[in-house]
């Protein structure tokens, strides 16, 4: 009896201590297992009182929601140092096609200063998460001088806004995007004029509409009509005067 009493013992307490010393649930009663317990309770917790908070207050939560979103989409559509270096060389080439004595000086002056900067390997870009910016420097980051490397005497950050450049935001770049806005336009030819010359009133959508459908009909074939008509019509009137004129004759001749 005191032989099979000690077995039943022998087999709870050793299924007792299997159960309770598994990994599993060492791993969630150790200190990293608590804190992470305690973590996804506060995150619980937290997203609860959100839902509440925003059942009870939508305008405030939908205001909340926007400005993540945009700030979201503001980050997801910052441009790189990639995209303004194509920006730059699609516009130096627009420019290059054009005339110097057509293309804007003010599209032309920036643009080169860009395309200088650039060759000399002064312009720097730096991305604010939602925003970026372009600005130069005065010497070339692989520049070995030491006005270049010694950091003492290097240019400080509070004149960071006056070599500002160009500003990104949107996936476009604000600056050279202005300043390209009428490159085809020279406005040394219009400076002499009066200003009322200069300024151009936008045509009404009447003479605009007039304008197309004349610019239709232009390249539409001519039709020559048949002349036959016209010229029997002609001739019966030259020959109605000259039978009176003979019937005229003939009655004097008859009367004499």
């Amino acid at each position: 009896m005191a032989a099979s009493w000690l077995l039943k013992r022998w087999c709870s307490t050793a299924a007792t201590e299997t159960t309770k010393g598994t990994r599993w649930q060492r791993l969630i009663n150790s200190r990293a297992g608590v804190w992470c317990r305690s973590i996804l309770s506060d995150y619980k917790e937290a997203c609860r009182e959100a839902v509440l908070g925003a059942r009870e207050r939508p305008l405030k939560a939908s205001v909340s929601l926007g400005l993540l979103g945009g700030m979201y989409a503001c980050y997801y559509t910052n441009p790189d140092d990639v995209s303004f270096e194509t920006s730059l060389l699609e516009t130096s080439n627009r420019l290059a096609l054009l005339s110097p004595w057509i293309r804007s000086g003010t599209s032309d002056g920036h643009v080169q200063t860009l395309v200088k900067l650039r060759n000399e390997g002064r312009l720097r870009y730096a991305s604010l998460g939602i925003a970026s910016l372009t600005y130069y420097t005065e010497y070339d980051s692989e520049s070995s001088l030491y006005e270049a490397c010694c950091s003492a005497i290097s240019v400080p950050w509070v004149e960071l806004p006056k070599r500002v450049l160009d500003v990104g935001f949107t996936g476009r770049w604000w600056v050279l995007d202005h300043k390209m806005m009428d490159f085809d336009i020279n406005e040394e030819e219009f400076k002499h004029l009066q200003p009322a010359l200069v300024a151009t009133v936008p045509p009404s959508p009447q003479i605009t509409e007039r304008n197309e459908r004349l610019h239709q009909e232009s390249w539409k074939a001519v039709v020559m009509e048949d002349e036959s008509d016209e010229l029997d019509g002609i001739q019966k009137a030259m020959d109605t005067p000259v039978k009176g004129i003979e019937s005229n004759t003939i009655n004097k001749a008859h009367t004499s």
